[in-house]
């Protein structure tokens, strides 16, 4: 097959990725479209009843680890990306009017409770695995870790900017908040620790985070690599191509399943095969 064969599954999560066209830095120092896109993401997640677990805004990337009671992924994804792509072509003038993405979204089975927490974490240490930010507090794009572990529900006011622009077609002074809503962005504590109180989640997670970082920071190190001052991250401009970021076709090979076990790993391997 020339793409992988999308099952809907209403009890997996998933990690889900999708890159701009040509890895094009889009995603960097613009506060106006960090709300755009968190608040479109909050809209959606509300509309197709999605499970949050992590939600990473890199620079020509972002990463969302999620599950689907209603098994609606293929619709959601639909939305949000096509959603994303219009709104940077509307706050960033130099995108232009053509393809927006690479490619289809990536979409890879986290089958196991200890799965979507490695992975988790991977979206909390984007910055620091790509050697931008040896904090994840020190890279300038959005990351999901610090609401997730607070328990936090943030508000964003969603603009339906088609049909408000549809309006002002015929009445210039459209009142733009009839075409506004306001949904909560929610994220879901990792499964396993629901019996603890959030300030022990909240410590715990923390905890487990520096570790993690610790180590990565140490292996980067060791291999002769540094990181960049946070300060020249803030003066990167938009749409400007990154100098190292990872390299792939539409034909090149992609775990389907994101997992430690292999008994696991192959068990889900073995269902899919069997259905494609």
């Amino acid at each position: 097959m020339g793409q992988p064969l999308r099952q809907e599954d209403c009890n997996t999560a998933n990690l889900l990725t999708s890159r701009t066209e040509n890895s094009c830095l889009w995603f960097v120092n613009n506060a106006d479209l960090e709300y755009a896109i968190l608040a479109a993401l909050a809209k959606y997640q509300q509309n197709y009843g999605v499970t949050l677990y992590a939600f990473a805004l890199q620079g020509n990337h972002d990463h969302l680890a999620s599950t689907f009671p209603n098994a609606n992924r293929a619709m959601f994804m639909r939305d949000l990306n096509a959603q994303i792509a219009r709104l940077c072509k509307r706050l960033i003038p130099e995108v232009g009017r053509g393809k927006f993405w690479e490619r289809r979204y990536a979409s890879q089975e986290l089958p196991r409770n200890e799965d979507i927490e490695e992975y988790f974490f991977y979206c909390a240490l984007q910055a620091v695995q790509s050697g931008l930010a040896e904090r994840p507090e020190h890279y300038p794009g959005y990351n999901s870790f610090m609401d997730a572990i607070n328990g936090v529900e943030r508000e964003f006011v969603y603009t339906d900017w088609v049909r408000y622009q549809n309006a002002r077609r015929y009445n210039p002074n459209v009142d733009i908040s009839r075409y506004q809503t306001t949904y909560r962005l929610k994220y879901s504590r990792l499964p396993g620790y629901e019996h603890l109180s959030q300030q022990d989640y909240r410590a715990l997670m923390l905890k487990k985070l520096e570790e993690r970082r610790v180590a990565t920071v140490e292996r980067r190190r060791k291999s002769g690599k540094t990181f960049p001052a946070p300060e020249a991250l803030r003066e990167v401009k938009p749409g400007s191509q990154p100098k190292f970021t990872k390299q792939s076709s539409r034909h090149s090979k992609r775990p389907l399943v994101l997992c430690s076990c292999p008994e696991t790993r192959n068990a889900r391997l073995s269902s899919y095969f069997s259905l494609l």
